[in-house]
């Protein structure tokens, strides 16, 4: 249920929000506009594909948006292609990087500009539907609860445009009816026919922060609020940030704190052409495919992820609660769904732990850290953490002796009171 670009006018004068059928000019004692939504085009030697990219943005039905190019020393003729795209559209801004950053350092290069209160990261090799933006800012209004992204479905297209296939690439175990609120009330967006947001509420699905596992589709298919991901940005130095992606930086994060939604209808085109940085397969059920060189960035992505969290983690556990701060510890270290203790039997994950545990002291004290942990991992993988960061186990075994005590007399009086539950309803 797209509609057809040519049917619609994109001036904002034919815009409108309402409410209840009737249009906020009508209600509001002042105009009420559209949430800006910021686009920011990364690109690097992307000149037979950048076009179309920067053409599919210039041809959102949604009025309100700016863009971002931002080149990251190309040496191909990208450039003439991107002011060839652009043309005179007073909307779009160009950054020219001497050097190659990578895609996330080039994404915050136009995070630091971009004004809108949505964002949406765009790769250069893919393009958006003309009703991307509409649909994404509809979803974000019209949801139960406010998430911090958005990640919508895919048309696989190869390096010459020809359909592969569609749907989300990310890992959903489960089929959910979607939820969005009544039509009636909601701010329903003028670009956006009571037929697709029928569809959309049909086809997206809400997934709360403890839901674990990739989820979404990559790069271009997520709509970011900002102010969150701006609380979340990486503090990596260049050479460690340059084989970080944005998607894979700021979907795990931005989740954890705020959950997520996606959207089954394919609103972008991901081309699979040989040299993705992701995936370079088409999606296959119940697979999530990485066969680009991402993979061997995991290790990184994982830890700055992990350090953006601990650093703030007062500030981060004051607002998401303290048991949601350590379970999204785990959340961050496994993208596959795993147990706690499963995820901390890794020799990977006990070290970025063990890098982080001065932190976690300092946040939390020694004893709630250690207790915590504790019940998240076995007691072998703690005190391999505490050997690797030079923290001896014997030194906290007489204290570690009452953590493991007033943990075991905690799952007894769990497993006498849900002995009793179980009584009480036979009777």
């Amino acid at each position: 249920m797209h509609n057809k670009l040519d049917a619609l006018s994109v001036e904002t004068s034919a815009s409108d929000l309402t409410l209840g059928g009737l249009s906020l000019d009508e209600l509001a004692p002042e105009p009420v506009s559209y949430p800006l939504v910021s686009f920011i085009i990364r690109n690097w030697n992307y000149a037979r594909f950048v076009g179309s990219a920067i053409r599919s943005v210039r041809n959102q039905t949604y009025p309100n948006f700016e863009a971002i190019v931002v080149d990251n020393g190309s040496t191909d003729g990208s450039r003439a292609e991107i002011e060839a795209a652009i043309a005179d559209d007073p909307r779009f801004r160009t950054i020219w990087l001497d050097e190659n950053l990578g895609a996330l350092a080039g994404a915050l290069k136009g995070l630091d500009v971009a004004r809108g209160a949505f964002v949406t990261f765009v790769d250069s090799d893919d393009y958006l539907l003309a009703d991307f933006a509409a649909m994404h800012v509809q979803a974000h209004l019209a949801l139960p609860r406010g998430v911090a992204f958005t990640s919508s479905a895919v048309i696989e297209i190869d390096a010459a445009g020809a359909v592969l296939g569609s749907g989300l690439r990310g890992l959903q175990l489960e089929t959910r009816n979607g939820g969005l609120r009544s039509p009636f009330l909601v701010l329903r967006l003028s670009e956006v026919s009571r037929a697709q947001f029928d569809q959309l509420d049909r086809s997206i699905v809400a997934h709360p922060p403890t839901e674990n596992g990739w989820l979404w589709s990559p790069g271009t298919s997520n709509m970011f609020r900002r102010f969150l991901i701006e609380t979340i940005r990486p503090r990596a130095k260049p050479d460690v940030m340059f084989g970080l992606s944005a998607d894979g930086h700021f979907c795990r994060l931005a989740h954890v704190l705020s959950g997520s939604a996606t959207i089954a209808m394919p609103l972008s085109a991901y081309r699979l052409h040989g040299d993705n940085f992701f995936a370079g397969n088409p999606a296959l059920d119940g697979v999530v495919d990485v066969s680009g060189p991402a993979r061997k960035f995991f290790p990184a992505r994982r830890r700055e992820a992990m350090r953006v969290l601990v650093e703030d983690a007062t500030s981060f556990s004051a607002s998401m609660g303290a048991w949601r701060f350590w379970s999204a510890i785990a959340q961050i270290l496994d993208s596959n769904g795993a147990s706690s203790v499963q995820v901390f039997e890794a020799p990977e994950a006990q070290a970025i732990i063990a890098e982080n545990l001065a932190l976690l002291f300092t946040a939390f004290g020694k004893w709630s850290t250690l207790r915590k942990l504790r019940e998240l991992m076995s007691r072998r993988a703690l005190q391999a953490i505490l050997r690797a960061a030079d923290q001896g186990p014997v030194a906290y075994a007489p204290r570690m002796v009452g953590i493991e005590i007033s943990m075991f007399e905690a799952r007894l009086r769990r497993k006498r009171r849900a002995k009793a539950a179980r009584r009480k309803q036979r009777t």
